[in-house]
């Protein structure tokens, strides 16, 4: 079981989490909802090793992939923004992207030329297609439309290959969709 213990995380002198504790099931989706500002990416942040925390213990993230509320694109094609993190082909990663509603022309453009529907898309296959132990998911399908959010539901409902996923979102058909097994309300601190 994948967990974290009494984590602190602080900025300046905000506690942004305190005394945060939760349980992931393993191979399991879990749904993290809450307000703005109450630590939900800092949460993400923190089990990515990209924010430190600054006291508490975490269990068994060891190599997560993740798909982040800003798509984080490099100046690259869309199918070789895929294949240098997720360690694949470029032909996978076009073949990824079709999955997802992508038009075959739009495979070869620079990911500075994608709509923010196309770069997310982008965003969410590389994650899929990423092994590791673990999938962390910071409002992936904002901003896509209904087709579009159904064909990447399906997506990613079949690259999850029983990796332990922290799903964050403000809509609950997310977490539905997903088949959620634990849902987790996290509350601001007053």
């Amino acid at each position: 079981m994948a967990s974290v213990h009494n984590l602190i995380v602080k900025r300046g002198e905000a506690e942004i989490l305190k005394n945060f504790s939760a349980e992931f099931p393993e191979h399991q989706v879990t749904a993290v909802s809450g307000r703005s500002g109450c630590g939900k990416t800092t949460l993400l942040s923190v089990l990515l090793n990209l924010l430190p925390a600054d006291s508490g213990e975490i269990h068994g993230f060891q190599k997560p992939s993740a798909v982040f509320q800003e798509d984080r694109l490099l100046s690259l094609t869309a199918a070789k923004n895929i294949s240098v993190a997720a360690g694949c082909t470029e032909t996978a990663a076009e073949k990824a992207l079709l999955q997802v509603g992508f038009d075959p022309e739009d495979l070869k453009k620079n990911a500075v030329q994608l709509s923010g529907g196309m770069a997310r898309r982008v965003s969410i296959v590389r994650a899929m297609l990423t092994s590791g132990d673990a999938v962390l998911l910071d409002e992936p399908f904002k901003g896509l439309d209904d087709l579009t959010r159904e064909k990447v539901m399906q997506f990613v409902k079949e690259n999850l290959k029983n990796r332990t996923t922290i799903l964050v979102t403000h809509d609950p058909r997310d977490a539905k969709d997903l088949k959620a097994v634990k849902i987790i309300e996290m509350e601001t601190e007053k």
